[in-house]
């Protein structure tokens, strides 16, 4: 096996055609998941950390299937630039207005988890398994990890802190999946941290504020003479 390198996980490419992938939601300002790349399965990621000589767990539960025909759109909102001017220079300034981003999202699957994302409702919004609709919607509150693979290589975006409600109308189509489209709005959040130490300790000074952190494309175990081999997992150090 190659030495594991950032050169040995180097795609040959960076386009990417994901066939699978998985959306994550926790508590804002999780930590994303501690190593990458990994081969992602759908399955809860959970691990421990340590934040001012507390131990913590950060806790990724999978929000389960999401639409094949209509995959996850980020889109970005927000005025073009604007060319400034003078009558001796018409073009002398660029203006950089502000952007907004969100990411609409179709589920699939009609559970009661679900069904607060997109109803804006907390837990007292259940009662003995059956889903109550609140008169006034809210918006709730998560952290988001989202990861695509095309079997050999993974890409993954991570926000800190997402606020999400229902976005669409729900169809029931005889012939097709139901789904129940949900938008993310991203808001500022904890969108770096370090983790170092077999206790995944947060590092002091390490924190930065943003929106999000994206995890470019890599391959998922290191590439070699062509031996087969186990993935690898590297500590995110990003």
């Amino acid at each position: 096996m190659a030495e594991l390198t950032d050169e040995t996980l180097k795609p040959k490419h960076y386009a990417l055609a994901p066939k699978t992938g998985y959306v994550y939601v926790a508590p804002v300002d999780t930590p994303a998941p501690v190593t990458f790349p990994f081969e992602p399965d759908g399955k809860d990621i959970a691990f421990s950390y340590k934040e001012g000589g507390t131990a913590k767990t950060a806790a990724w539960k999978s929000i389960g299937n999401t639409s094949l025909e209509n995959g996850i759109e980020m889109a970005v909102e927000g005025d073009d630039p604007e060319t400034l001017g003078t009558w001796q220079v018409p073009a002398l300034e660029v203006t950089s207005p502000p952007k907004s981003y969100s990411m609409t999202m179709n589920l699939a699957d009609i559970s009661v988890e679900t069904l607060k994302l997109y109803y804006g409702a907390g837990d007292s919004a259940v009662t003995k398994g059956q889903f109550v609709i609140p008169n006034t919607p809210t918006t709730t509150d998560k952290a988001l990890y989202i990861i695509g693979t095309d079997g050999k290589h993974v890409v993954a975006w991570y926000y800190p802190s997402v606020r999400i409600i229902g976005a669409d109308s729900i169809t029931l189509d005889p012939s097709a999946l139901t789904e129940v489209p949900v938008r993310a709005s991203i808001v500022k959040g904890r969108a770096y941290v370090e983790l170092e130490g077999e206790d995944n300790e947060v590092k002091q000074g390490t924190a930065k504020d943003g929106l999000g952190r994206v995890f470019p494309k890599t391959r998922i175990t290191a590439e070699d003479d062509g031996a087969s081999s186990a993935p690898v997992l590297l500590k995110d150090a990003t």
